[in-house]
Order: C-alpha cells, then sequence, then structure tokens
C-alpha cells in the first residue's frame, strides 16, 4: 500500500493533468525509494500508531518492526508486489518509468479483456484471494493483521 502515497501528493501538486502513478509505482522507484521510505514508517511510524488506534503491547508491535533482514526483506517484496499487483488493476502503469514514460506500460490484463471485464475480474480474484486468507488465518485474525 505504501507507493499509493504518491498519488495525492502528486493530485496535489500537479492536479489530474499528469500521471498520478510515478517513482514509487515503477519497479526501481519501488525497491529503492519505497523500501527505503516504508522502513521509515514501518519502524518509526507504525508501532505507537497501532499500539494506540487498536490497544496493542506497544512493546510486542516494536519487537515485530526493529530493523532486521526479515523487515527489510519482507517491506522490499511487500512493495514490489504492490506494483506488480497494480499492473493487473489499472490500465497504465510506469512499471519501467523513468527508462519508459508514465502511459507505456499497459495491464495485459486490460489489454485482453477490456476495460470493465478487466477489472471485474481482478476484484474477484482479490476477494477470492482475501477470502481464503480469512479462512485460513482466522484464529487471531486481528492481531495477526495488525501485529504479525
Amino acid at each position: 500500500m505504501f507507493p499509493d502515497l504518491e498519488i495525492p501528493v502528486i493530485v496535489l501538486l500537479f492536479g489530474t493533468r499528469v500521471p498520478n502513478r510515478m517513482i514509487l509505482h515503477s519497479l526501481l522507484g519501488s525497491a529503492t525509494l519505497g523500501t527505503f521510505l516504508a522502513l521509515i514508517v514501518t519502524i518509526r511510524v507504525y508501532p505507537p500508531l497501532v499500539s494506540r488506534l487498536f490497544h496493542v503491547d506497544k512493546k510486542k508491535v516494536e519487537s515485530k518492526c526493529k530493523l532486521s533482514f526479515i523487515v527489510v526483506f519482507s517491506v522490499f517484496v511487500g512493495n514490489l508486489s504492490h506494483v506488480l499487483l497494480d499492473v493487473t488493476n489499472h490500465p497504465h502503469n510506469p512499471l519501467f518509468w523513468p527508462f519508459r514514460s508514465a502511459i507505456e506500460t499497459s495491464s495485459p490484463i486490460y489489454f485482453a479483456l477490456g476495460n470493465p471485464l478487466g477489472s471485474l475480474w481482478m476484484q474477484i480474484i482479490m476477494a477470492v484471494l482475501l477470502a481464503a486468507l480469512i479462512v485460513i488465518k482466522w484464529k487471531n485474525l486481528f492481531e495477526e493483521l495488525v501485529v504479525g
């Protein structure tokens, strides 16, 4: 979800005349800048925010969010998977930006099925995956989602 934080910033600064997905939605930007920024948020912002909002033990959250190889790898994989899933959810994504323009990388699903049908199929697939995750992780689901 972290790459989506660039969308309101781009819209506020430049309006809707420019593509709203840029550096954090590219492979290069997501792997470098996106990982760095998400690490800062995960280590510094997430523990106090989650402990205050959801009344979860702050020490428990902080222990899971300490800088480690696992946290860096998780943030890196999370950013890249977000970008790769976005390719299927939007008609255009700047996957290879800055080497190609933001509208040059079109979604294979939108290309094959068209705009409304491609979007519908992606939403159905994501809903089925979410339902499977909920069924598998039902015990302690809330704590698993918030703390890990």
